[in-house]
């Protein structure tokens, strides 16, 4: 009989504990749906928040360079601001009453980045002052009470689930003396399935941690091209001024060049992060080689550098801005790691033009050629040089292959040579046949 009631007893425990343990589960799962599901909503808050500062600081940059006399500068400034413009529409709102916001400040500030293009100063700053900030402030009131709530959802969330935690253990604790042995295998198997969901967990985190990496590079890449491009513009305007005395005009340059230096990693580290989240695209056009090249030489001729460039009009098949970048990485590594005669030249072979960046440095050695195009590579275990990330080679050899091309290196008569070989302008309508063969065969 008392084998009979034991067994019912334990049936009975078994049972108790079973409904105990789906309990666990239904709660802990529902907590943990919660904590992820506010946790989701209160980073895309911080996303939106962080991108319409930055949206609202290019919106008064795109402004304040509307006055200034250097066109380039200007221009800049504006393709800048309604890049950001673009960049805030595409993040997702969370709900309609921010949607409307947001809608209302992108509103206001493509109207002042337009007024400032056209050069209409006094009417964009009007409304950068009435309308964008008005607008920005209004959205950052809404997402700051939105941040605080989240966070207060969350912590009750965490509290709600410990306590849950708390009283589930109590419960299995009382059918302890009992029901040892069944409690002993649930336990047991519930340290299992807990070191489960724990690497689960890790790989997960993991995961997380390699996202937010990237954005994290993404984001600081975008937040400092606005700084950046300042300095940049101020420096230049500073150049141009004919009465500043030698000594100043040294510094300037020095200033000048060392953000032009920083630009550029940058913009590496930015383009890596859009590869590595395939995210980069490339508009393929007609691109004219002694154009580009004279764009970026005359940057550097600013700051004090000697380029000797021999470009004749060859007309390649690419996208202008990846062009540009790929020759302003080319001429920096050979300013920085060649000799002091720099060349740019270029020639027309059958596979299409070929673009040649050569310096008379002593080259590179047979270790450090076999990383050449890898990423942050460097001579052994030595620091990286001043003004690089050790980006530049590997990014644009990464740039030159998505456009159909490549990068290949050569020493040629005691010449550094770095050849950047891109496909020929075949006119519209062969160009179009090309690039579509292009997207169905792999590189």
């Amino acid at each position: 009989m008392w084998r009979n009631h034991a067994v019912a007893a334990a049936l009975v425990a078994l049972a108790l504990i079973g409904l105990v343990g789906v309990g666990v589960l239904l709660a802990d799962a529902y907590g943990t749906s919660r904590v992820a599901t506010n946790a989701r909503e209160l980073h895309g808050v911080n996303a939106l928040n962080g991108a319409a500062g930055i949206t609202r600081a290019a919106v008064a940059q795109a402004v304040f360079f509307s006055s200034s006399d250097d066109d380039a500068a200007a221009a800049a400034a504006v393709e800048e601001a309604r890049a950001n413009l673009e960049g805030l529409a595409a993040i997702p709102a969370p709900d309609e009453t921010v949607a409307a916001l947001v809608s209302d400040f992108i509103d206001a500030g493509a109207t002042a980045v337009d007024l400032a293009d056209d050069r209409e100063i006094s009417a964009a700053e009007t409304v950068r002052q009435s309308e964008v900030e008005a607008s920005y402030a209004a959205l950052e009131a809404t997402l700051g009470e939105r941040q605080v709530a989240l966070v207060a959802t969350i912590a009750d969330s965490e509290r709600s689930t410990g306590r849950i935690a708390q009283i589930t253990f109590v419960s299995i604790a009382f059918f302890i003396p009992a029901t040892a042995i069944v409690i002993f295998w649930f336990v047991l198997r519930r340290r299992l399935r807990t070191k489960e969901n724990r690497m689960r967990t890790l790989v997960e985190k993991e995961r997380e941690l390699n996202l937010a990496k990237d954005e994290i590079i993404a984001g600081l890449s975008h937040e400092l091209r606005t700084p950046i491009t300042s300095i940049l513009g101020f420096s230049e305007l500073l150049l141009e001024d004919e009465e500043a005395t030698p000594n100043v005009r040294e510094l300037v340059q020095l200033i000048n060049g060392s953000s032009l230096d920083l630009s550029r990693m940058v913009n590496d580290l930015l383009i890596a992060a859009r590869i590595d989240s395939e995210s980069l695209t490339t508009t393929l056009d007609r691109v004219d080689l002694a154009v580009e090249v004279d764009a970026v030489v005359s940057v550097y001729s600013r700051t004090g550098e000697n380029i000797d460039v021999k470009v004749p009009h060859l007309e390649a098949y690419a996208d202008p801005l990846r062009v540009r970048q790929a020759i302003h990485n080319l001429i920096s590594n050979a300013i920085r790691h060649g000799g002091d005669h720099v060349v740019v030249s270029a020639k027309k072979t059958a596979r299409g033009p070929v673009l040649v960046v050569a310096d008379n440095g002593p080259g590179v050695d047979t270790e450090m050629e076999e990383r050449l195009f890898q990423r942050f590579a460097h001579r052994g275990r030595t620091a990286l040089v001043a003004g690089s990330v050790g980006l530049g080679l590997a990014i644009s050899k990464e740039l030159a292959l998505e456009m159909g091309g490549d990068l290949e290196y050569q020493r040629v008569d005691g010449w550094t040579t770095f050849q950047l070989r891109l496909r020929p302008y075949l006119g519209e309508v062969k160009a179009a046949i090309s690039a579509a063969a292009l997207e169905e065969v792999p590189t």
